[in-house]
């Protein structure tokens, strides 16, 4: 069996399922990844059910190749072979576009990245392999970084001309002098200046998404620089909220599944907090509470520091290098456990901070309410 398949860019092995009808034995450690289209069975014709979902086959070639001007698009879609004409469903909006074979999940489906005029753009079938499609753009002159929003299963091919305009266009951020020229005004950023907090943490950090059905991962995103703090439960219906670093920051993100297109909602953050938990080399534990109306980070032994948000002042407050009158200020605490055994476990309610050693379980007042 062949397939179409493109899935995210890590994978592992997995025994490949066996199709009943032309396959004699299963084939082991093929390579897995998730199923984004069908697999078509090489043996059977459209007829006869040729659609195997139970087995998935990752390839390397893309499902569709796109080229593009200022005027236009070009795609061409690989079928699967003995699909006719009559089979190939195509649905073209002003800014969506479907293909798919007829009682089978579409190959290609998803918002276009531009309008198009769906007048002027027409499809047809190559050599029975392959469906060729031209779009009209709507508006002349702009180029696509992608054809279809948030789809990675196609491959830009890009001409020798479009190619050298665009090594043109960034030629000035090369140099052939590995020194460069420097700008007097403009100084080199110096390394030796920089704290240890303001290092890229040497743990990579990625947030994957799993089907809840194949359990099985559908996309696994980098998180990059915003370094993962912690997770908190912040209502017991809905899903943890994640707490990511941002530049200084700490932002506390609340995943919503029921909105696909806006699915992560910010819903607090933590100034500072970022910076202040990358500082702490014997960090253990760090979490807030379900209200946000504090943060805490906790060392292997002992000490506990508590950060609360910024709240008013009762007296009148001038910031000294500014000469501004000072409103609010966000108070930090630090509490010493009775204690030198290390500390397992560590839990924030909105009042009080539970804190587990292998002895005792403290309980740290932090709010009166």
């Amino acid at each position: 069996c062949s397939g179409t398949v493109r899935g995210p860019e890590r994978t592992d092995s997995f025994p490949r399922s066996r199709c009943p009808r032309c396959c004699s034995a299963a084939e082991q450690g093929m390579e897995r990844s998730t199923p984004l289209a069908p697999v078509f069975c090489c043996k059977l014709s459209l007829f006869q059910n040729v659609f195997h979902f139970n087995t998935f086959v990752f390839i390397s070639e893309p499902l569709y190749f796109w080229q593009q001007t200022e005027e236009g698009i070009t795609i061409s879609i690989r079928m699967p072979k003995g699909v006719s004409k009559e089979k190939v469903e195509f649905e073209l909006s002003a800014d969506k576009l479907r293909v798919g074979v007829a009682g089978f999940p579409s190959l290609l489906e998803g918002q276009l990245f531009a309008p198009v005029d769906p007048t002027a753009c027409t499809w047809s079938m190559k050599n029975d392999s392959s469906l060729q499609v031209t779009l009209q753009k709507l508006s002349e002159g702009p180029v696509w970084p992608e054809l279809v929003v948030g789809n990675r299963r196609g491959e830009l091919l890009m001409s020798e001309e479009q190619a050298a305009l665009l090594h043109e266009r960034l030629t000035h951020l090369t140099s052939d002098d590995l020194s460069g020229t420097l700008d007097e005004d403009k100084p080199p950023c110096n390394s030796q200046e920089l704290e240890d907090c303001d290092g890229f943490p040497e743990d990579s950090f990625s947030l994957a998404h799993f089907d809840g059905d194949s359990l099985k991962p559908t996309q696994v995103v980098n998180l990059g620089s915003h370094q993962y703090l912690f997770t908190v439960d912040v209502e017991p219906s809905e899903m943890p909220c994640l707490c990511l670093r941002h530049d200084v920051d700490a932002l506390v993100w609340q995943p919503r599944p029921e909105q696909p297109r806006n699915m992560w909602e910010h819903i607090a953050t933590f100034n500072a907090l970022g910076y202040v938990q990358a500082s702490k080399q014997d960090k253990k534990f760090s979490t807030c509470a379900p209200n946000f109306s504090y943060a805490s980070l906790c060392e292997c032994i002992r000490r506990t520091f508590i950060y609360r948000q910024p709240s008013p002042v009762e007296t009148v407050l001038f910031n000294r290098k500014q000469g501004r009158q000072v409103g609010e200020v966000a108070k930090q605490q630090v509490a010493s456990l009775d204690s030198d055994k290390p500390i397992l476990g560590f839990r924030a309610t909105n009042e009080r901070l539970f804190i587990l050693t292998s002895s005792t379980l403290f309980v740290v007042k932090v709010n009166n309410n």
